[in-house]
């Protein structure tokens, strides 16, 4: 079995709701020329807030999808992930090339194969793990997102599973794919995340980084207080962990390097 940060996707569709939609929650690129604000997130409350770009690191990609707007239909797709990792944080952090916290400057959606990812380039803040240093950019793949029905059919060849819509509607339907209990990244979140250099087989741009789970994914309460989520079916647990109790853990870690 591949790493767990190649996970593979077990549709499960749950709630299927033709809707139109629009969310202006995320700024993201698009081929289709949606508007992009300024990438730059300042906040006097932190530290590490002023950090600046020194090396922009993060990738591009073949094909970007906007959030579709009000005239387009969306399908919702629940999907369940599976997990190799256990959640502990401590082996969350063992098995990741680096950990990092980080500003999201933007969110941009993509697909691979048929699979909707979500392409996050981070502002690196603080590093507690790797070679990745403040100030550099990367981008951060995650499953799930907005993708083209069309481009969804391709890849899995499930025209069965859409067949009540017609040829005319499926081009003008977007897929939303979440993963079971997942909170989807925004622009300006505030994140401590464990990733892993994307491997040489992936079909994911080299250069860019995936999550090893979404319990390896923290979110900055203050500065000082960092909040897990565990999804396990119906079951969610919230653990809170302090800026410290982060250090200790990747310092114990190359201690037993």
């Amino acid at each position: 079995m591949k790493k767990a940060f190649l996970l593979f996707l077990v549709l499960i569709i749950t709630c299927v709701t033709i809707t139109g939609c629009k969310d202006s929650s995320n700024n993201t690129s698009s081929s289709s020329g949606a508007n992009n604000s300024s990438n730059t997130i300042t906040s006097s409350s932190s530290k590490n807030a002023n950090v600046g770009m020194i090396r922009d690191l993060s990738v591009d990609l073949e094909r970007k999808y906007s959030i579709p707007n009000s005239d387009s239909n969306v399908l919702e797709v629940v999907s369940k992930a599976d997990e190799v990792y256990q959640n502990d944080l401590n082996e969350l952090i063992s098995v990741s090339d680096d950990v990092i916290r980080g500003k999201v400057q933007n969110v941009t959606y993509t697909s691979y194969e048929g699979v909707a990812w979500t392409k996050s380039d981070v502002l690196i803040t603080d590093t507690f793990k790797g070679n990745l240093k403040k100030g550099d950019v990367i981008s951060v793949f995650t499953l799930g997102g907005y993708i083209p029905l069309s481009e969804h059919i391709k890849g899995h060849n499930d025209a069965f599973r859409f067949k009540d819509l017609s040829a005319k509607k499926i081009k003008t339907t977007f897929l939303k794919e979440t993963i079971d209990g997942e909170k989807p990244i925004k622009k300006s979140d505030d994140l401590i995340l464990c990733v892993v250099k994307t491997p040489e087989d992936s079909p994911l741009p080299k250069g860019a980084y995936e999550r090893v789970s979404y319990s390896g994914q923290l979110y900055a309460e203050s500065n000082k207080e960092f909040v897990q989520t565990i999804t396990d079916s119906s079951h969610k647990t919230v653990k809170t962990y302090s800026y410290d109790d982060i250090k200790k853990m990747t310092e114990i870690g190359r201690a037993h390097v």
